[in-house]
């Protein structure tokens, strides 16, 4: 009885799993989609930004789950493929493309006041 729950189990997982997969060249692709649209200065930017910080660094920014209904329906499928990615394949965003680091340091100051601590000073 127990071996067939721990198997039924494992089969869950895996079909989740599955259901879950995303490939590194997606998740970089979606990575650099939403790192151009969080550089600018509209709802859309602020919304990819919260996505990109919060797998980067959940700790400092938290993502607003009602923000992403300001995004194009492009780019929620892209912030999807983020939080896939971050989930399954267990790799910061930061990691995906080239100079990462640096972008994603600048991309902290740009939004620092989405940082945790300042979300909701007057």
């Amino acid at each position: 009885m127990a071996n067939e729950r721990i198997l039924a189990r494992m089969q869950e997982t895996e079909f989740l799993r599955q259901k879950l997969i995303v490939t590194e060249r997606d998740y970089s692709d979606a990575v650099s989609s939403l790192l151009n649209v969080a550089q600018g200065d509209t709802s859309g930017s602020r919304a990819a930004a919260q996505v990109l910080l919060s797998t980067y660094n959940g700790s400092n920014f938290h993502m607003d789950l009602t923000d992403l209904c300001v995004l194009d329906l492009k780019y929620v499928e892209q912030a999807l493929i983020v939080l896939r990615g971050r989930v399954i394949l267990c790799i910061e965003p930061h990691q995906m493309i080239d100079n990462g680091k640096t972008k994603f340091s600048r991309l902290e100051k740009q939004w620092e006041h989405l940082y945790v601590k300042n979300r909701h000073k007057n």
